[in-house]
């Protein structure tokens, strides 16, 4: 009787999506010694690896990265007359640099970084009508900002105390007239049905029903 085989047992699958097949495939092709042959059975193992990617088989990337994963399923070692020059292991196997983030800090979350920056911009202005039709812009998109994120209204001083403070102390908004104007649709809750609850319900009704008609209306 023939001994099972276990896949713990079995050799390292460098790249599992291949399937174990197409690396025992690509093995097979180091121990071709001609070189127009091994040329040859390359070309059939590139074309049974396309079949993880039946939806691209015409394209240039494609292949590429076929012909890159070759190489690598056979550590390098596969010497073929290939479209594409065989990868570097250092190239693949390097880790990308670490991204830089940008670090900034938002006193009021809900206002966000876009207020903060006009804000910064508005200091810059000279004093004038231009000048307070941004303040005016400014204190609107914050209360707007504020309503929508809490979900609630908002009281017209708090906006300007949070304008001043966001400011230095530098802005100050003139007109609260124009404030009132201010309104966020909510978004309508609408509460879940609970079929299954309202369909005991009516079963249950419907035996309470059965058991008065048969007890002649009487429990």
């Amino acid at each position: 009787m023939k001994e099972i085989e276990y896949n713990s047992q079995r050799p390292h699958m460098i790249i599992p999506e291949y399937g174990r097949h197409v690396q025992k495939m690509a093995q097979h092709l180091l121990g071709i010694q001609n070189r127009q042959e091994r040329n040859r059975a390359s070309e059939v193992v590139i074309l049974t690896m396309t079949q993880v990617h039946p939806y691209a088989k015409d394209s240039e990337e494609l292949r590429r990265k076929l012909w890159d994963h070759l190489y690598i399923i056979t550590d390098y070692k596969l010497d073929v007359d290939g479209p594409y020059p065989k990868p570097s292991p250092s190239l693949l196997e390097s880790k990308p640099k670490r991204l830089n983030y940008p670090i900034y800090t938002v006193n009021y979350k809900h206002y966000g970084k876009i207020i903060n920056e006009l804000i910064k911009k508005a200091v810059k202005y000279k004093d004038g009508s231009e000048k307070d039709a941004l303040v005016e812009s400014i204190a609107m998109l914050m209360k707007k900002a504020f309503m929508t994120w809490n979900k609630s209204s908002v009281n017209d001083k708090t906006i300007v105390d949070d304008l001043k403070q966001l400011s230095g102390g530098k802005l100050e908004l003139k007109d609260l007239t124009r404030l009132g104007n201010v309104s966020v649709q909510m978004p309508i809750v609408v509460k879940p049905v609970h079929f299954g609850r309202n369909k005991r319900k009516n079963k249950d009704r419907r035996k309470n029903k059965k058991h008065q008609k048969g007890n002649g209306g009487q429990y």
